[in-house]
């Protein structure tokens, strides 16, 4: 069996996230514990990877591109699956039943799981609670 490699992080789609949501990578460079420097290499990166440009910058501001916006999507998405992973997990080891999850975490889970259904891209299939 293959192993899909992204390309990039887990790390780096919190970076993505983090610019978008400031605005600034100053500021976001301060939210994520790195250097600014390191975080703007971090994302030229990431686009070079994509082939596509996130964010328009200049020497005063920072904006999403029309495709910024649905990666910045897809990346909480993706966030938040991981959080579920992690939980779910925590679950398992303290024995606590999956039924147990709160409202609001049902609600991401169906968003995730319509996601995957939407892209079809993913290998991964989440069995119904």
């Amino acid at each position: 069996m293959t192993v899909f490699n992204p390309g990039f992080s887990l790390r780096d789609l919190q970076y993505i996230v983090a610019v978008a949501e400031e605005l600034n990578f100053h500021r976001a460079a301060f939210r994520c514990c790195v250097s600014q420097s390191s975080l703007s290499i971090q994302m030229k990166k990431c686009e070079r990877y994509l082939g596509v440009e996130l964010f328009v910058r200049d020497h005063r501001s920072v904006a999403l591109t029309e495709v910024g916006v649905e990666v910045v999507a897809l990346a909480k998405v993706a966030l938040e699956a991981a959080r579920l992973i992690k939980d779910h997990a925590a679950n398992k080891r303290d024995r606590v039943p999956a039924t147990s999850l709160r409202g609001a975490d049902r609600a991401r889970l169906s968003l995730v799981r319509t996601v995957l259904d939407i892209k079809d891209q993913s290998r991964v299939f989440v069995r119904p609670a």
